[in-house]
């Protein structure tokens, strides 16, 4: 009876190694993947960063044309008053 249960537990530490090693691979497999995702993430970040920086450049020209605009009309009002 003894041989048998010694038998069992070193079977059963056997499984648990063989499970161990799966669980490794596994686990370096998604670190990874998790690296992975990482870089795709912070890439996204910086094209994002990017893209908010461009629109900030455009809303900056717009308010400069927008200012060009206000004087120009400005000009022309004091232009309309002055023929009066």
């Amino acid at each position: 009876m003894e041989d048998k249960k010694k038998q069992y537990l070193l079977d059963e530490i056997s499984r648990l190694k063989e499970e161990l090693e799966e669980a490794d691979k596994t686990n370096d497999i998604l670190q990874l993947e998790n690296d992975d995702l990482r870089t795709e993430v912070m890439k996204a970040d910086q094209r994002t960063f990017l893209v908010i920086e461009e629109i900030g450049e455009k809303i900056n020209q717009v308010l400069e044309i927008g200012s060009k605009v206000d004087r120009l009309l400005e000009i022309l009002d004091k232009e309309e008053l002055n023929k009066d």
